[in-house]
């Protein structure tokens, strides 16, 4: 009996558990707000991904947005008013297939609010239609150490991209009498144009953290209101009266910022006009940079470890001994990694510059030897097993396997040693036909002594061709010191024979 209440009683508190632990955690919402609904061509919008946890401490979202390529261009993402600081993957974007990704995280005790902006977006319409940017694969986790997705709600955004008005042909009207216009009292007044000398373009970064916003003040406007914030949505909030026609922020910190501005005409404000103003004004972060060169392959192999969180590495300048070798996207430094061919002979000195898209940059310096260029001799072969390809002796640009150049070098050794032999019979042989003959003739005795000299000769010239060649072996040396003592008494003879 006890244990079954027992086993009720467990029961009961794990579906307790289940419901009410489930039903409290799993609230969070995910949508696509943005500060207009139309668009035209050739216009850009800014466009946020915000999240509300519904009060739950989340510290992980990601997803992918679908957006129509042929109606909507990517001009760029930027995360610097993000409430993620850490990125499993970072913000990325592809305009030939139409997706938007991102996955960020952030440390306990997490983030809990209701307007949080995961990433921003800015959007340049390209032809009339309407543009659907869609979630996929959506998921916001919970900061419970599980890992659970608490994600109940995701909205994307609808974008009506309409044709640009041509303007209409003036008509000039039949002259008719014209009625008592009605009092205006609350005429619209139209968006105010911003500008700004020190920001002229929404879609590059800066590293002066002080903007200036112009504007041209309509005719019968009697204020103005204006704002700047991380924010889309948020509104102008402070009154100038008279109105201004110009506005200088200082000190803002590094990130994307919305400068907000808006007249009043007759007593009714007119619609709020806005300003992207990108500033990063801190140099990358420098981690670790490291120089090594290849004798082999004659390239300096450089391994960078620098990033820049806020607008991204844009280049690299890569100098040599101070003078400038290539200037390099940042894209072709994959995975921090990147050679360069080098041939100064000595030592050199190496300096890297890392600029990030604001122009801000950093520097790392190195040292590294280039060794002058000799003709190196090839390198030794390991000994290969039954199953690898038979061990090669390379000599210039012809190669044999091993075994077969040991079958020829010995060989060639036997027939040079057999050589020296026979060479050594035939001279001896030689020599004593010479005493022979010199004890027999007794006629034309010069002319014999002439023509064996003349064998001898060749018999030395030969033993001269071979020591230029390679080192004559004892028995070769003892040879040609013999041919060369007969020559002289062969000279020594002829002088005599002559004498008589």
């Amino acid at each position: 009996m006890i244990k079954n209440k027992i086993a009720h009683l467990i029961t009961l508190l794990a579906v307790l558990i289940f419901c009410f632990g489930y039903s409290s955690a799993d609230a969070a919402t995910m949508q696509i707000n943005s500060n207009a609904a139309t668009l035209s061509p050739g216009s850009i919008m800014t466009l946020s991904v915000v999240i509300n946890s519904e009060g739950v401490a989340i510290n992980n979202a990601e997803a992918k947005i679908i957006f129509p390529k042929d109606l909507l261009e990517v001009v760029s993402v930027s995360k610097g008013s993000s409430v993620f600081s850490l990125w499993v993957e970072e913000p990325s974007y592809s305009n030939l297939t139409g997706v938007i990704t991102f996955n960020g995280g952030v440390p306990t005790p997490g983030f809990t609010g209701s307007n949080g902006t995961a990433l921003s977006i800015v959007v340049k319409a390209k032809a009339p239609g309407k543009a659907d940017l869609i979630f996929s694969d959506a998921a916001i986790r919970a900061n419970d150490g599980l890992g659970t997705d608490v994600l109940t709600s995701k909205r994307g955004k609808t974008i009506a991209i309409d044709k640009k008005e041509e303007p209409a042909v003036p008509v000039i009207p039949t002259p008719t009498p014209a009625p008592t216009p009605a009092p205006s009292s609350a005429l619209s007044t139209a968006s105010l144009q911003i500008t700004s000398p020190t920001h002229p373009s929404q879609e590059l970064w800066y590293k002066d953290n002080n903007p200036l916003f112009r504007w041209k003040v309509p005719t019968g406007v009697d204020a103005v209101q204006t704002g700047i914030d991380n924010n889309t949505s948020g509104s102008p909030r402070v009154a100038y009266s008279p109105a201004i026609n110009q506005k200088s922020v200082q000190d803002l910190k590094d990130g994307t910022w919305y400068f907000k501005v808006r007249a009043r005409k007759d007593g009714v404000w007119g619609p709020t006009s806005t300003y992207i103003a990108r500033i990063d004004s801190i140099v990358p972060q420098k981690n670790d940079v490291t120089f090594s060169y290849d004798e082999q392959k004659r390239v300096l192999n450089i391994d960078s470890d620098i990033v820049d969180e806020t607008s991204g590495l844009d280049h690299y300048e890569i100098f040599v001994n101070d003078v400038l070798m290539k200037q390099v996207p940042s894209s072709e430094f994959v995975n921090g990694k990147y050679s360069i061919e080098v041939n100064t002979v000595g030592d050199n000195t190496v300096k890297l510059l890392a600029f990030d898209r604001a122009g801000n940059s950093v520097d790392a310096l190195g040292t590294f030897n280039v060794s002058p260029m000799v003709n190196r001799l090839p390198e030794p072969v390991q000994p290969t097993t039954s199953s690898e390809q038979p061990l090669l002796i390379t000599v210039g640009s012809f190669s044999i396997p091993a075994i077969y150049f040991a079958i020829i070098t010995v060989c060639g050794l036997i027939i040079l040693i057999l050589g020296a032999f026979k060479l050594g019979r035939h001279y001896t042989k030689l020599r004593n036909k010479f005493i022979t003959r010199n004890a027999l003739v007794k006629g034309d005795t010069t002319k014999v002594l002439i023509s064996l000299k003349k064998r001898l000769e060749k018999h030395l010239e030969i033993l001269q061709r071979t020591r230029h060649t390679r080192t004559l072996s004892k028995e070769e040396k003892e040879i040609k010191e013999a041919i060369e003592s007969d020559l002289d008494e062969v000279d020594k003879a002829i002088e005599k024979q002559k004498a008589e």
